[in-house]
């Protein structure tokens, strides 16, 4: 049996400055859509955390 892929949707509220800046980032680094760009950048910093506490737990055994 397949499956089934849950999609969820999140806002988030920014500056008219900060949009300009993530529009701008997302045409530099040629992703599809600013949204695009944040996903990805999320969950790119998402995992460094992860990966950081992890580490941080298994250096105080």
């Amino acid at each position: 049996m397949d499956k089934e892929i849950k999609t969820y949707s999140m806002s988030i509220r920014v500056s008219q400055e900060e949009l300009e800046k993530l529009k701008m980032a997302a045409r530099i680094e040629a992703y599809a859509s600013y949204s695009e760009f944040v996903r990805r950048t999320a969950l790119i910093e998402a995992t460094k955390a992860i990966e950081r506490e992890k580490k941080k737990s298994s250096d105080s055994i």
